[in-house]
């Protein structure tokens, strides 16, 4: 899910904003202003990154190829030709559907704080537009002096110098046409030199192209401003982009003598910031410490030499490479959450239209064969969509206490306790065919319970199974609070499975096959299981996970559903049948 992706993105942005402050630090006076300037950029791309959605960095994992698969229409199965083990497919969803339910509440709160920050911006808007509308021509030997700095430093933008008693210090802003606005008493109380500084500076700015990167900056302050490191990261980043135009206007003057002076200028104008910060406007002051900072920076001036800036460079691309590997811990953590699968190699799926046998049920169907090694899928965006495995993960739960020792293939049956539950058939003693059979949660919690959390985390992670979290509860983990799998991964694990790729023991494997066994007609061997969970007695999650044998070739199938109502295991086994017949496999 993007926002736990986002939220998750928001603690890396934090870390390497930690980084670049310990490099920063580290090498102060080892990289020029420039370069400290620079560096930042590293954030604004990690901002970028933490917002592109999982789906567009799995896409190319999963490559969809536009053709139909069709075939007659089907009659629907009636709810009698069913097996009967299935009407006892259920387990109690919780935890999983609790957090989502947020989900509505923490947009909510989001938006109301982005209008906020909208609100506040579009105030400043309207201070720049009346600082526009109460403005004058600056005199003309304000203008002669703007004319031989824009030739100075080469900058040919479309830009209008303007005097405003709106301001105390200049400012710069626009787009399109951008402005210069100096305070109405400008030419009274400074100097040339002060004045040819303050446009020097106001100018190199512009060349640089502030104005636009202002708004990137806006932007990226309006997605997250619930964030206060991000507002102090930016902070920082105005500070240094001052600090860095500063630097840019000393490489001009040829002596110390008048970098002094240019020093000497800001000082003067130390106590005339402007009453509001508009974020959208470059301002030449933003507090006093600010000034400090540059004060300093002045003083210990130095001219890039190469060695500045081979190191400045080598930064610049270590940083990238940092956000690099962001965007894989990203991805990384993705899939530790139960959000998304993301393929190891690329997988080319043929887009099936199976959208008549789901009756407006939301699913998806994943189908592997084994002749031409190929997979088909219906409703192919949904088939990498990690949830609760329910009941399904039952196969996996066999295997691993066949291998352990907990059961043999000849001696796997668990008394019963005397508790009676839900269901008259979980009330006997079961062996593992009848416990895959009945579904019989206790025959299942007991194996795991006896395997213990860590040893059963470490064999469903050794076999990829999902997200392979179990956490500290091996009663429920397959209720959606830990454990969760895509239909993508189910189809691949259970061919691995059928193939014996993890080298499991051949009669534990044959054992769990048998289990599986559904039925037998006219030489088409039918094996699954099914699974459903449930919400406030709403059936939301449906699951068939099998295979089908017939003379010459091998299918695996899976159909998972997923809705408010009428999604269980029961209609996904009745849809895989039907899909069975549309590949013209008759199983009844």
């Amino acid at each position: 899910m993007f926002i736990t992706r986002f939220f998750i993105g928001n603690i890396s942005i934090v870390i390497l904003a930690a980084i670049v402050v310990l490099l920063k630090k580290l090498l102060k006076d080892k990289i020029t202003p420039k370069f400290h300037y620079y560096i930042w950029s590293a954030l604004l791309l990690s901002l970028i990154v933490v917002l592109i959605p999982n789906r567009l960095m799995f896409s190319a994992k999963v490559n969809s190829i536009a053709q139909k698969i069709t075939s007659p229409t089907i009659n629907t199965l009636s709810p009698s030709d069913m097996p009967s083990d299935w009407r006892y497919e259920f387990t109690e969803v919780i935890d999983s559907f609790n957090s989502i339910s947020s989900i509505p509440i923490i947009i909510i709160i989001w938006v109301i704080g982005a209008l906020t920050v909208i609100g506040f911006y579009c105030l400043g808007h309207r201070k720049l537009r009346m600082i526009i509308h109460f403005s004058e021509e600056p005199s003309e030997d304000i203008i002669k002096i703007f004319d031989d700095c824009r030739k100075q430093i080469s900058v040919k933008n479309n830009i209008h110098l303007i005097q405003s008693r709106l301001v105390t210090a200049p400012l710069t802003f626009g787009c399109k046409t951008i402005y210069v606005a100096l305070p109405e008493d400008m030419t009274e109380k400074s100097s040339q030199t002060n004045i040819e500084h303050i446009l020097l500076h106001e100018l190199i700015h512009i060349k640089h192209r502030d104005t636009w990167v202002n708004f990137l900056f806006c932007a990226e302050q309006l997605v997250y401003w619930f964030n206060p490191i991000v507002w102090w990261v930016f902070s920082q980043m105005r500070r240094d982009r001052e600090v860095y135009c500063d630097w840019a206007v000393l490489n001009i003057y040829p002596t110390e003598e008048k970098r002094l002076c240019y020093g000497e200028t800001l000082i003067q104008f130390a106590g005339k910031k402007n009453s509001s910060i508009i974020y959208t406007a470059n301002g030449l002051f933003f507090g006093k410490t600010q000034i400090k900072y540059r004060i300093e920076r002045i003083a210990n001036y130095k001219r890039e030499t190469r060695r500045s800036q081979a190191l400045g460079r080598i930064l610049l691309v270590g940083l990238s490479f940092a956000v690099f590997v962001q965007n894989g811990v990203l991805s990384a953590f993705a899939s530790d959450f139960g959000l998304s699968y993301q393929p190891n190699q690329t997988i080319n799926i043929t887009e099936a239209d199976y959208s008549d046998l789901f009756n407006e049920i939301t699913g998806c169907a994943v189908i592997f064969d084994t002749r031409s090694n190929s997979y088909s899928a219906y409703n192919v965006p949904m088939i990498t969509k990690r949830v609760a495995p329910c009941s399904t993960c039952k196969i996996y739960s066999a295997i691993n206490a066949l291998e352990h020792g907990f059961i043999t293939p000849k001696n796997n049956t668990l008394m019963w306790d005397n508790i009676n539950r839900e269901f008259p058939e979980w009330n006997n003693d079961q062996t593992l065919r009848t416990a895959i059979r009945n579904s019989a949660n206790w025959y299942f919690q007991a194996l795991d319970r006896h395997s213990g959390a860590d040893l059963l985390e470490q064999f469903y992670n050794g076999i990829g199974y999902g997200n392979g979290c179990i956490g500290n509860d091996t009663a429920y983990y397959w209720n959606g609070s830990s454990l969760r799998i895509s239909p993508l991964e189910q189809t691949e694990l259970l061919v691995k499975l059928y193939n014996n790729e993890f080298l499991f023991k051949e009669d534990n494997l044959d054992a769990v096959k048998d289990a599986l066994y559904i039925s037998d007609y006219t030489g088409n061997r039918l094996y699954g299981k099914t699974g459903t969970g449930k919400k406030d007695n709403n059936d939301i999650i449906g699951w068939f996970v099998g295979y089908v044998e017939t003379d010459n070739n091998t299918y695996f199938i899976t159909v998972s559903l997923q809705d408010e109502a009428n999604a269980n295991g029961k209609n996904a086994a009745q849809i895989a049948y039907q899909i069975c017949e549309k590949l013209g496999i008759q199983l009844y």
